[in-house]
């Protein structure tokens, strides 16, 4: 660390508090890696909190020359949000949205997921423009910074276009807000000099007839390459010009403090068909006709693309495509149906004019299951590629763009590209509508010659999409470190002048994300190349994306899921004195704060749940076998006691506010006498609810036979203190005892119902999910079944009061939830499921031995609880006692939630005027 660099963090110290001043090695060595295939360790981490925070640190940053770079998801792939410098991130106070004019408009700060854009417009039948493949974890500072554009957007719905206004702050701290007049009054006389300039080196560009003409034709395709000098072209006003500079910059000329969107209806009908064409020249011969009718998207894939997805493909068609065949998956949106079936019929009558034959490997269909599968088959393409790649080697996507009627001739020059380099298992698919295709393939980088294969590989790749088909060399991705030495290939020397000129007006200094966009080094993109040693062969497949990471609750409090993997990565080129810290550190930061629920596996691309992996680190370290297995052969015992525990300490918890207050023991169940019926069900009670009462609430058991009765079903308790799904020693590194209670419950449930006779119905959905593999009888997590079986035999009236509901991670993973919301928007018609929370991050006993991980988790739990709230539900009783103690503030909960079973039971007793 220089004497400037130490000069520059003892005056930071005061402006930023030290907790969020990253500057051990281990963390800093977790987030030295984005999405892409490079890395560099940062010397400080700044996770910055206010617009003031950041102001100061830009101005810190100028005074001591120091470099920042900007990181929001760090889903970037192409390099451009690492840094060896300084890494800026941002906490969780940078996620608000103002919806505006009934939803033609929203106004979002840069921490806001794109996905949550989109949810919070959805009443409002709206959406934002830009809809990256990432946008379920990329946030919109990344989105807007980078011009990310997606499957449908095309050009005219990315966010240069789709922009009504902009905060942004410069590197003197500067904030200026073009929708506020009084703040670009003040910015045009304090910054006279800078809009001048501006304003003078677009006259230049304008006057410049063949340097326009060249910046006009390169946009007419979607174009990420370098600065986005339309800007020039498109406006006279010079905030307008440098509001428009701004997106797409990478984070090279300021800080993006929110964006206003105008947004884009939703079609009110949809259709998508996947279709099979000979070759690319069938299929892209279609893309004008489709373009013309007004198509949503069209997604080109080529054979061997098709080939990685073939398990996909299977469940619509049992057609194989033939070497060369290339599939259009088409997505039709009208605003009624009628229109729909008319453009339906006009796409086919154009497959009619092809002299090539079209085969339907799925036809139009409106069906949400099918078109989300065969949006999945597209989604799946990216992934299936990772998948299978070697040990060692990364997944490298690139994209570019050339103009439609070039589609043909390009797919097929980059296909023999790719297999003159010996990338065999590389695919081509992307955005047919606007002559975007993506090839995928994967690449070692860890050795000389391997670096330089690669090197000769991108040289072939800017000569022929420059030179032989005049396109962009960046479609979506940004330029980023890989491509940044090859802006003049694709803009020549007067556009990469004008580039140089924008970056010296606004950052002088050049502090903002150097080596980013302009870099003065032929070889820049072979530098800092990331390597991917073997770490366990249960993460192995994780290619960094950062998908699994709004999914964690640990992400705010130590490390996420990619992270964990990453820090092990890099710490295994490191010195022995080194990596020994690191492994020290891990020991919290990895392996102790993890949930280990496994919800991250539902968001990543390739399926692995670091959870696993972090079991058997644990399941390594285990130093008490023989009393794991003592617990487990005497669990009764053990109930009995911690019952008692909690009679005697549940009144004192109530005191400590740092951890969730006890809750009182579990009543003993009290069934009324069973109903005779032909329809039974075996109900299985759950550890946690033997153990934890819901305060003012009777035995759950007691609710769901009530509930059960009126729908005519008889209840078979099962309630033995013995018996136990084994989560609690899986969780704990005791694969062996977990699996012994498995076992033992396993032939209890057969047992009771009768061999598979009856349905065996579990009142935890962590112990459902355990259990849900059984081939012996089936089973159900309380709330699918209640809404299964039980709902539609009820008479009762939805309340016209708030209801909370939390998710939890187990039921993600059973039915991605489905079933509880169902239950929940059955209860009442107003719904509230907080947005930014996944998992609880309870993890079973963690929210009492670890309640640091679980306060994290549910940090943005409070200020969401609706006002006058009563009803506050999910289906894991240890779950419910973190988002009660959570729900209010200094350990006083809003609401106490408890099973949405006693909701259910009460809207029951109330239709049927039964006391309560």
């Amino acid at each position: 660390m220089t004497e400037q660099f130490d000069m520059f963090l003892r005056q930071l110290r005061h402006v930023v508090p030290a907790q969020r001043l990253i500057t051990d090695l281990s963390r800093r060595m977790a987030y030295s890696t984005d999405a892409s295939f490079y890395h560099k360790l940062p010397q400080l981490v700044v996770q910055v909190a206010a617009l003031a925070e950041l102001q100061q640190l830009l101005r810190l940053a100028r005074q001591h020359n120091i470099a920042l770079t900007f990181r929001a998801a760090g889903t970037s792939l192409s390099g451009q949000a690492i840094s060896d410098s300084v890494l800026v991130m941002l906490t969780r106070d940078w996620q608000n949205h103002e919806i505006l004019a009934n939803g033609a408009y929203i106004k979002l700060q840069p921490g806001v997921i794109g996905a949550h854009a989109n949810q919070a417009l959805l009443p409002y039948g709206r959406k934002i423009g830009p809809d990256p493949a990432s946008i379920n974890t990329c946030q919109i500072g990344g989105i807007a910074a980078n011009n990310a554009s997606g499957m449908c957007c095309g050009v005219k719905h990315n966010s240069y276009h789709t922009m009504a206004g902009i905060r942004f702050v410069l590197t003197d701290g500067t904030c200026v807000d073009t929708a506020d007049e009084a703040s670009v009054n003040a910015f045009r006389s304090s910054h006279h000099e800078l809009l001048d300039g501006l304003a003078q080196l677009a006259e230049e560009v304008r006057e410049n007839t063949e340097l326009a003409a060249a910046i006009a034709s390169q946009y007419r395709l979607k174009n990420t390459m370098g600065y986005g000098l339309n800007a020039l072209l498109d406006y006279h006003d010079p905030v307008a010009i440098l509001s428009h500079l701004l997106i797409g910059s990478e984070g090279t000329l300021g800080f993006i403090a929110d964006i206003t969107y105008r947004t884009v209806a939703l079609p009110q009908t949809s259709a998508t068909g996947l279709y099979l064409f000979p070759d690319s020249h069938a299929a892209c011969a279609i893309i004008p006709q489709l373009k013309e009718i007004g198509v949503e998207a069209v997604e080109l894939m080529d054979d061997r693309a098709l080939a990685s997805v073939a398990s996909l493909l299977q469940r619509h068609s049992q057609v194989q495509p033939e070497p060369g065949a290339v599939a259009l998956l088409i997505d039709i949106g009208r605003d009624d149906r009628a229109a729909l079936q008319l453009a339906e019929r006009a796409i086919n009558d154009c497959f009619k004019t092809l002299d090539a034959e079209v085969l339907a490997l799925c036809p139009f269909s409106s069906d949400p299951a099918t078109i989300q599968a065969l949006w999945q088959i597209r989604k799946g393409l990216f992934p299936a590629v990772g998948a299978v790649r070697a040990s060692g080697t990364t997944v490298v996507i690139e994209d570019v763009a050339v103009p439609l009627e070039a589609l043909p001739l390009a797919v097929n020059a980059l296909q023999q590209l790719l297999v003159s380099f010996g990338y065999h298992e590389a695919i081509i698919f992307g955005h047919a509508l606007d002559g975007n295709v993506h090839f995928v393939f994967t690449q070692a980088f860890d050795s000389v010659n391997e670096i330089q294969h690669y090197a000769r590989f991108m040289d072939a790749v800017a000569e022929l999409i420059t030179r032989d088909f005049n396109g962009t060399l960046k479609a979506e991705h940004g330029t980023g470190r890989n491509m940044a030495p090859y802006i003049y290939a694709q803009w020549g020397g007067e556009g990469l002048a004008v580039m140089r000129r924008i970056k010296q007006l606004l950052d002088p200094e050049d502090i903002l994300n150097p080596g980013v966009i302009l870099n003065d080094d032929p070889q820049a993109h072979l530098q800092d190349l990331k390597k991917l040693p073997e770490v366990n062969s249960t993460v192995d497949a994780c290619i960094e994306c950062g998908f699994c990471e709004p999914q964690c609750p640990s992400l705010h409090y130590t490390l996420s899921p990619r992270q964990r993997i990453a820090l092990m990565r890099r710490a295994a080129a490191l010195e022995p004195a080194e990596r020994d810290t690191i492994m020290n550190d891990f020991q919290h930061l990895g392996i102790d704060s993890c949930a280990a629920t496994g919800l991250c596996a539902t968001a990543c691309p390739v399926g692995i749940n670091t959870g696993t992996w972090v079991q058997q680190l644990r399941a390594a370290q285990a130093k008490h076998p023989r009393l794991a297995s003592w617990l487990a052969e005497h669990q009764g015992g053990t109930e009995t006691i911690a019952r008692f525990a909690l009679r005697v300490g549940a009144p004192l918890s109530r005191w400590q506010q740092r951890r969730p207050a006890l809750p009182l023991p579990a009543a003993k169940t009290k069934l009324s006498q069973p109903h005779a019926s032909q329809k039974r069900l075996v109900y299985f009670t759950t550890c946690p609810n033997r153990v934890f009462g819901t305060p003012g609430q009777p035995p759950l058991a007691e609710v769901v036979q009530r509930l059960c009765q009126r729908a005519g079903y008889e209840l078979i308790l099962a309630d033995s203190p013995q018996q136990c799904c084994g989560q609690p020693w899986q969780s704990k590194g005791y694969p062996q005892q977990a699996q012994s209670k498995q076992q033992q419950l396993q032939s209890y449930l057969q047992q009771l119902s009768e061999d598979g006779r009856w349905p065996v119905v579990l009142d935890a959905s962590p112990c459902a999910l355990q259990l849900q593999d059984s081939a012996v009888y089936t089973s159900y997590e309380l709330s699918e079944f209640l809404y299964r079986f039980v709902l539609p035999e009820l008479d009762f009236k939805p309340a016209d009061e708030p209801l909370l509901l939390h998710v939890t991670c187990s039921s993600r993973r059973l039915d991605q939830g489905n079933a509880l919301r169902a239950l929940a928007a059955a209860c009442s018609h107003q719904v509230t499921e907080p947005e930014y929370i996944k998992c609880c991050g309870f993890a079973g006993d963690k929210g009492f031995t670890q309640p640091e991980l679980n306060a994290s988790a549910l940090a943005p739990l409070a200020e969401q609880v609706p006002e006058n709230c009563r009803f506050a539900v999910s289906n894991s009783r240890t779950c419910e006692i973190g988002l009660s103690h959570h729900s209010g503030s200094k350990g006083e909960p809003k609401v106490h939630y408890q099973h949405i079973a006693y909701v259910l039971d009460e809207l029951c007793n109330l239709s049927n005027k039964e006391p309560l």
